[in-house]
């Protein structure tokens, strides 16, 4: 190696890790921006909670079981005949979709029993 080809996995290193700093340094100081917006509006800052971690496991808990089901009904499909390929990515996108709308439904149930409770109260 001489001459430019030294430089190439110097500046390949450095520009991964130039690009990682830039990208810390970005989401930290929007994100203080923000914040100091809310503030000097006078503006409740719940956006910022973390209320929806619960919601946001059960969703990717769902979705994980669903895809290692549509693992296990593409194995049987594979050992069946069907082309190993074309079962193993329809069957874990159909079961990961199936997990997502599920998902929508059980927090939709959950928002409508919400607005139930509220109106009992307000009555």
């Amino acid at each position: 190696m001489s001459g430019i080809e030294v430089l190439i996995p110097i500046l390949a290193v450095a520009g991964f890790w130039g690009a990682i700093i830039l990208f810390v340094y970005m989401f930290f100081s929007s994100r203080h921006r923000e914040r100091m917006a809310l503030i000097n509006n006078r503006l409740d800052a719940k956006i910022f909670s973390k209320e929806s971690d619960r919601e946001n496991s059960l969703k990717v808990g769902i979705v994980a079981i669903m895809a290692g089901i549509g693992v296990f009904i593409a194995y049987l499909l594979d050992k069946s005949g069907l082309p190993g390929v074309v079962a193993y990515f329809t069957v874990i996108l159909i079961f990961s979709g199936v997990g997502l709308v599920g998902f929508y439904y059980l927090v939709k149930g959950r928002e409508k029993e919400k607005e139930r409770e509220l109106e009992e109260i307000e009555v």
